[in-house]
């Protein structure tokens, strides 16, 4: 059975999709029981993890001459879901474009929690967030988000909810604590700037994965 390296920027949809299978066909195969234990979602795969790739099981199905059979490919949609904010509070009702190569815009507008969750093509890997009649734009770099349980996953969600505001180090220093501080005073969870069980399980629903 072939195996996978998850590299910065795969996800199992796009692995899927690249190998003709649904991401649930993949996911849910015995061989990568351990894997699912180990990250418990999907979208939480970490470069270094091993995804065993099942082999294309070839299918007859019977088509009368004359006519014309369809067959659909399901992969599952790939969503880009962010979280807005400015000062700690949410950026409601904005209008925003998702900018992706080859592609027609996606225009939409946040909601009232400054949440944008919008479906984009399996293959994508980069998209272009635009806002404020494209006078800012956010360049968003799918796959490329560490689980809610790693010290860099931590510092990306508590940056994009608008709570860190230093570097990407995976470095649980100062800056990182304070930020878990202020998330665990929001979240009325006990405050000691540790990313403790109940911090990453917050943080991880606060941010939506």
């Amino acid at each position: 059975m072939p195996k996978v390296t998850i590299k910065a920027g795969d996800c199992l949809t796009s692995i899927a999709h690249a190998s003709g299978h649904d991401p649930n066909t993949i996911w849910d195969h015995p061989d990568n029981e351990g894997l699912k234990e180990l990250r418990e979602r999907p979208s939480a795969l970490l470069p270094g993890d091993v995804l065993e790739v099942p082999a294309i099981e070839e299918k007859e199905e019977s088509v009368s001459t004359g006519s014309v059979g369809r067959f659909k490919l399901s992969v599952g949609p790939v969503r880009v879901r962010v979280t807005l904010t400015r000062q700690g509070e949410p950026r409601a009702d904005e209008a925003f474009e998702l900018l992706i190569e080859g592609h027609d815009p996606i225009a939409g507008t946040t909601d009232g929690d400054g949440k944008i969750d919008e479906v984009v093509p399996p293959d994508t890997k980069v998209a272009i967030l635009s806002l404020n009649d494209g006078k800012e734009q956010i360049k968003l770099k799918l796959g490329h988000l560490d689980p809610h349980d790693t010290p860099s996953g931590v510092q990306h969600r508590l940056r994009a909810l608008g709570y860190y505001f230093g570097a990407l180090d995976a470095d649980h220093g100062d800056r990182t604590a304070a930020a878990l501080r202020r998330f665990q005073t929001k979240q009325g969870l006990e405050v000691t700037g540790e990313a403790d069980d109940a911090t990453m399980s917050a943080l991880r629903d606060a941010y939506g994965s």
